[in-house]
């Protein structure tokens, strides 16, 4: 649920921007395949793809692909750092070295 959960965030935020050209990649193959409408949605993440659905609808152009968690180091580490911060915090103050 917390990988819909990011999702739904970053497709908000991404949209709230004015973006209208994406292009989604995702580790979980579960939330991916029910966005891409290629198996049933789980329960427990129906109204989270259908929030996304909805934004996504009002986009131009959307590419939605599942990758190897392997691939998706970055996302993996901006997670993890994420998960240690105290509060907010926008990308654009992200000073570590190691970003």
């Amino acid at each position: 649920m917390a990988e819909g959960r990011a999702l739904r965030d970053g497709v908000q935020a991404a949209f709230a921007t004015g973006y209208k050209r994406l292009h989604i990649e995702g580790d979980n193959l579960i939330v991916i395949e029910a966005l891409k409408g290629n198996s049933a949605t789980p329960w427990q993440i129906k109204y989270i793809i259908q929030d996304v659905h909805d934004m996504l609808n009002q986009v131009k152009h959307a590419i939605i692909n599942h990758i190897y968690r392997e691939a998706n180091m970055v996302a993996d580490w901006l997670s993890k750092y994420g998960h240690s911060l105290l509060g907010n915090i926008l990308a654009i103050e992200c000073c570590n070295s190691e970003f």
